[in-house]
């Protein structure tokens, strides 16, 4: 009888490590070392790709082309101010965004943007 109820708290035991385990693997926020990390992977990279190469999944299977944000071309002509407002309001086929971030958290997703995905000037 005790050996039958040490193999049943044994299971329960195991099956909630298990459990605490499965559940730390499926949230998303805890693969990423920051909370902008973990917006620009949950609103941006599914279009713009994990590289801001406009090569994410959804991008690609829905057709649209989403902006390359590595590349000179997108960055030139473009103030940080009218970036924000595309993040903030949308633009084309990207969806407006102040729904789910709030102004600081665009300000802090586009300056982690900037930061990892815009090219560096050349100094010729």
């Amino acid at each position: 009888m005790i050996r039958h109820l040490l193999i049943i708290v044994g299971i329960f035991a195991a099956s909630m490590s298990w459990l605490i385990w499965l559940c730390r693997a499926v949230d998303p926020s805890t693969r990423y070392g920051s909370e902008v990390e973990y917006n620009y992977a949950r609103y941006c990279a599914g279009c713009h790709g994990a590289n801001g190469q406009g090569n994410g999944r959804i991008g690609r299977f829905k057709k649209l082309e989403p902006a390359n944000l590595t590349t000179t071309e997108f960055w030139e002509g473009r103030t940080d101010e009218q970036l924000i407002h595309s993040i903030d309001a949308g633009k084309d086929n990207m969806p407006a965004f102040f729904y789910y971030l709030t102004d600081e958290e665009q300000r802090e997703l586009f300056k982690f943007i900037k930061e990892n995905f815009r090219p560096t000037p050349r100094r010729d």
